[in-house]
This record gives C-alpha cells, structure tokens and sequence, in this order.
C-alpha cells in the first residue's frame, strides 16, 4: 500500500479512536475509558501493521537502491559496472580489488583515456571494456583470468544481446 494511503488510514482512525475516548471520558468516567483503550488499539493496530510492512520493504531495497537492478558479483565481491552510452565500464576499485590491488594516481598515467576515465556523470573512475582487459591480461593474479572470462562471457556479451533485442524490438 502507497504510503500516504496508509498515513491517511492511520490519521482517520487515530481521530475516530480520539474521538470515542474522549466521548468514553466525559460522558462515562474513568472505569469505562479504561476499558474502552483496547477499542484505539483494534483501530490502530492495522495502519501500524501495514506500515511496519512497507518500513521492511522499504529497508531491504535501501542498500540496492544505488544498484537500480544492475547488480554483478565475481568471486564474492560486488563489482560495480555502469553503462555509459552503450558500453559497460566497470569501477576501478571493484576490478583492482579482486586482483589484489588499489587504486592509485598512477592509473592515469598508464592507461588512455579511452580505457581508464570517470565514468559518465557518476563520481566513480573505471575501465572502459578494452582498459578492463588490458588490466587484466597484464595482471599475474590467480583470479585475473577468471575475471577477464567472466567479464567477456556473463556481462559484455550478454550486454551485447540486450542491446541487439532492444534494436529488434526498436524495428518492429
């Protein structure tokens, strides 16, 4: 249920409970008002369930939310890739952390522009497709190889799919 749905539920019968309570007090003292307190709760207790329900759906999409669906993992590490026009970059201290090594001002020195940049308009630097295998080809990390398979099999090629499906799709 939409948020201010539930809101609105909870306001109207936070009055109605008000309302009964106080209507309890005035015309039937005190004995009857505290047996009249279990009514409120009935009355709340749906609003309070349901937005108890949305605060957890809310909380476990919270930590993916930056993700917005693209989530990628090798070798249980989150590797952040982002698509910047129709390639797929992947961020420098994901890559270098699965082979054993940081980030550093050297990286730009080593590598083109085309290969190692910011990436789009995040606040991330990465590898372009080509600077991710150069990375990798030239690294001597048991895990390097793997990688560059990995990247080459389960993102970009499946990347490239996506993006012939969207043309067909795009044709008809």
């Amino acid at each position: 249920m939409e948020a201010w749905r539930i809101a609105l539920m909870f306001v109207t019968r936070l009055a109605l409970a008000a309302a009964i309570l106080w209507a309890v007090f005035r015309y039937m003292g005190m004995i009857p008002f505290m047996l009249a307190i279990p009514i409120a709760g009935v009355l709340l207790s749906k609003p309070i369930i349901e937005a108890g329900g949305a605060w957890l759906h809310w909380a476990k999409r919270q930590p993916y939310a930056e993700w917005q669906g693209n989530y990628y993992e090798f070798a249980g590490t989150q590797i952040r890739i982002i698509e910047v026009g129709k390639e797929l970059w992947v961020v420098d201290a994901d890559l270098l952390r699965v082979i054993g090594e940081k980030p550093s001002l050297m990286l730009e020195s080593l590598y083109d522009v085309q290969d190692y940049d910011e990436i789009g308009e995040t606040k991330y630097r990465g590898f372009s497709p080509a600077g991710a295998v150069k990375v990798l080809s030239k690294s001597e990390h048991f895990e390097s190889k793997r990688m560059l398979l990995w990247l080459q099999r389960e993102v970009y090629k499946l990347h490239a799919k996506k993006q012939e499906l969207a043309k067909l799709d795009a044709g008809r």
